[in-house]
């Protein structure tokens, strides 16, 4: 007999978004893992199929809108699917392999009731062998993904190799069961609610910044003829989005990673701080920036190794004068996650309706331009068979975004950091990301050489 359950917060989120713009790219989520070795695909497509059955999260399905539109989800007991091997590997180079998966990920799992999940085994060229993963969003993160994708080759290497057999992961049903209980608490709810509503009780409404300039809300605002206006429009028509990635040197990442440790900062922050000093500087020197933040809320084993989508975003608002030195900043910052993280079970979609309510914005605005992940797991394979041949993993965006421009930050194989930037192109070029990329770069290396510098000398130098 199947349980049938409502979404939880982070579903919703992703869940919505493919209701407002009638579209699944806006929330699927896709990568490729792979070793520069021959493989027994035999073998791996029993270690998929194993996988299958180890992460419950694999075989959610959900059903159709009942007539108020809300959808439930059940967990499937089986999933008898073959799993396609598909021969890449007469193709010139990775890089156009990657072209063509990357057209694989555009692709969405359109209808109620239907498998959300799709492996597909690859040949690849230089030597390269290992598989694809399309998922919903609605069924895992980035996050949960990489455990996933790494205990599957542990399976491979237990099974080939004789290796120790990966632990059992934690089933899916049994966390889905306390975070909604979590959800139902209506002291924990009322305590949150409380945190939220008084950010806007503090500070009041809050005020669009976007990384092109001033310019965006002032047409909003003849748009709407509004003058005060303080919230600009979200594209609702043009979703196609462009990628653009940046690779920061090992040396470079190692000195922003020395910083955060030496002062006792979380990446995320500091990266935060990168962009809300970008975006003040090109608005004028504005002081009220809000930024689209998203949080993994995997703290516990249960929730690390369950799979599930347990990234949700939240608005990180900060109101920083240009007088603050850069690591007041920081910390500046780093509080307000600090409060953010305590009260991560509410649903965000909360907080736009009351602001809605308390100021009255137009329908289909935000105060937000920016958006921000911070991965620190990268995909690599931590196998004592695997771990020492060369290995190809990446990710690939949806070709569809809700977001003006959001950027996914995560660390790579030899040491440094990727910076991918998703740009909506109804409104953005490539010339704005390496804008953007540009003085991110240098507002946070010279604001770590020199920390007791002034946000708006920073602004000024750079």
């Amino acid at each position: 007999m199947r349980n049938y359950y409502p979404l939880t917060a982070a579903q919703k989120m992703h869940h919505n978004w493919i209701m407002d713009y009638g579209t699944q790219q806006v929330s699927g989520v896709s990568v490729v893992a792979s070793v520069q070795a021959e493989l027994d695909f035999g073998l791996l497509k029993k270690c998929i199929q194993m996988e299958t059955e180890r992460s419950g999260c694999t075989r959610v399905r959900f059903t159709k809108p009942d007539k108020d539109g809300n959808v439930k989800q059940y967990i499937e007991k089986q999933d008898s699917r073959d799993i396609e091997l598909k021969d890449l590997s007469g193709m010139e180079s990775l890089a156009k392999a990657d072209e063509l998966m990357q057209q694989w990920a555009y692709e969405t799992f359109d209808g109620d009731n239907i498998p959300m999940c799709e492996f597909i085994m690859l040949k690849l060229p230089e030597g390269y062998n290992g598989f694809f993963l399309h998922m919903d969003h609605r069924l895992i993160d980035s996050c949960g993904l990489v455990v996933m994708i790494e205990d599957l080759f542990q399976l491979y290497t237990h099974y080939r190799y004789g290796t120790a057999c990966p632990q059992e992961l934690v089933d899916f049903e049994t966390v889905l069961k306390k975070d909604l209980a979590k959800a139902g608490n209506e002291k924990r709810f009322a305590k949150d609610k409380k945190f939220w509503d008084d950010q806007l009780d503090a500070l009041g409404e809050p005020l669009y910044s976007d990384i092109q300039g001033p310019a965006v809300l002032e047409e909003a605002r003849k748009r709407h003829g509004n003058p005060k206006l303080r919230a600009s429009d979200i594209e609702m028509n043009e979703l196609f989005v462009a990628v653009k990635d940046y690779h920061l040197e090992p040396y470079a990442t190692q000195n922003l990673m020395d910083f955060c440790m030496n002062h006792q900062l979380s990446m995320t922050n500091l990266l935060l701080l990168g962009i809300r000093t970008y975006l003040s500087k090109v608005n004028n020197g504005q002081e009220d920036i809000t930024i689209q933040n998203f949080i993994s809320r995997r703290s516990t084993h249960e929730e690390w190794t369950s799979g599930g989508s347990r990234t949700i975003m939240f608005p990180c608002r900060t109101v920083i004068s240009p007088e603050t030195d850069f690591l007041s900043a920081a910390y500046e910052i780093q509080n307000m996650q600090n409060r953010i993280y305590m009260h991560s079970n509410y649903d965000p979609a909360f907080i736009v309706d009351e602001m809605r309510k308390r100021y009255h914005t137009p329908e289909h605005t935000s105060y937000e331009s920016c958006y921000l992940t911070y991965q620190p797991m990268p995909v690599k394979v931590e196998n004592e068979m695997l771990g020492t041949i060369r290995q190809h993993a990446k990710w690939f965006a949806n070709g569809a975004a809700t977001k003006k421009m959001y950027l996914t930050v995560s660390h790579t194989e030899d040491g440094g950091m990727n910076f991918s930037y998703h740009y909506q192109t109804a409104h953005l070029e490539e010339h704005d990301m390496e804008l953007l990329y540009y003085y991110m770069m240098r507002i946070l290396f010279k604001g770590i050489a020199e920390p007791d510098m002034s946000i708006g000398e920073i602004m000024e130098q750079v």
